[in-house]
């Protein structure tokens, strides 16, 4: 077994331990969802496993009859929040998802599109949304080398000069500054960059209206970061993902419970949006449900993302995200 497979095991053994004691003196009281979710909705439609033409920003100029359409299926299928991605790079071709992120914004085309999309997702109904930050390439610090000043200061100046616009739209959000970007403990460079994006973002406009950046697994490494990267400013919500797999990371009810013991460990009580979420997944809805009981971690609501287990596409393998009734059926 990888070491970091058993020490995951030991947290979740040990917290289970931990529970089944205090249980006599004190019950842990099963938390319930406290909204109802949906889906990650940034593609509209699939040509086999292309997406790129499909955005349901930098599109939706010229598909808009389809997008509402759609937002009509999502929204008569139970979801009632949607998490969406704003993907970017400096100096990228039109015509795909990702948009030209140049000078700190968005095409006077694409800050339109946007607007008109989020006002479409109102007038359907839904609740609430999350606007995640996706720089690709050159702009994405997951890969940099090198700390890049001028890409930095690009995607920094991206958040500012659209977060009006989701605030316009007249809908309660919050924002994921990086889609992400919580680091690990071995990537410094990832650590800088967010460190100085949650110092400059809640100097200028408070915390109110973030998660800060979002974690994927190892969740429960990346908890050991937080006291670097947020000091004594932690979010008032936070954004996990959970992918569970075979290859030593754990299930979803594994991943889970270890993130929730590396955070009460340290007194971080927030509760969590699961942001991401395999599609439909019947499995994966049970184990959260069940984790949430064992540990009375309160989850706000949770976004599938469109892409099942069996991977058939990378990234994406579902557009649009229609079926929410897996995670329906666990009160989600």
């Amino acid at each position: 077994m990888p070491a970091h497979r058993r020490l995951l095991a030991l947290a979740t053994a040990l917290l289970l331990a931990t529970t089944a004691v205090l249980s006599s003196a004190t019950q842990v009281t099963a938390a319930e969802p406290t909204g109802r979710g949906g889906s990650n909705f940034t593609w509209f439609r699939l040509d086999g496993c292309n997406r790129e033409p499909y955005s349901t920003i930098s599109a939706f100029n010229q598909a808009e009859p389809e997008i509402r359409s759609v937002l009509k299926q999502l929204y008569d299928g139970g979801q009632r929040r949607l998490r969406i991605g704003i993907f970017h790079q400096r100096g990228h071709a039109p015509g795909g998802t990702v948009m030209d992120s140049a000078g700190g914004d968005l095409s006077a085309q694409n800050r339109a599109n946007l607007s008109g999309f989020l006002a479409a997702i109102k007038q359907a109904g839904f609740l609430e949304i999350e606007v995640a930050f996706h720089p690709i390439g050159v702009n994405d610090p997951h890969g940099w080398k090198s700390f890049s000043a001028s890409h930095y200061a690009e995607n920094r100046d991206l958040i500012g000069n659209l977060r009006p616009l989701i605030a316009a739209a007249g809908l309660p959000y919050t924002i994921d500054l990086l889609n992400e970007g919580l680091p690990m403990t071995t990537e410094p460079i990832l650590q800088d960059y967010s460190t100085r994006l949650w110092a400059h973002y809640t100097g200028r406009f408070g915390k109110g209206d973030t998660v800060g950046f979002s974690m994927t697994v190892w969740i429960a490494n990346r908890v050991e970061t937080m006291a670097s990267v947020y000091g004594g400013n932690l979010p008032d919500v936070f954004d996990v993902h959970l992918y569970g797999d075979d290859r030593g990371n754990g299930d979803e009810y594994e991943q889970f419970v270890a993130a929730h013991q590396a955070m009460a460990e340290r007194g971080y009580s927030q509760g969590w949006i699961i942001g991401e979420v395999h599609y439909a997944d019947a499995a994966a809805a049970g184990k959260i449900r069940r984790a949430m009981a064992d540990t009375g971690r309160t989850v706000f609501y949770l976004t599938q993302w469109p892409w099942t287990r069996a991977k058939r596409c990378p990234d994406v393998d579902v557009a649009p995200p229609t079926d929410f009734a897996a995670y329906l059926a666990e009160g989600f």
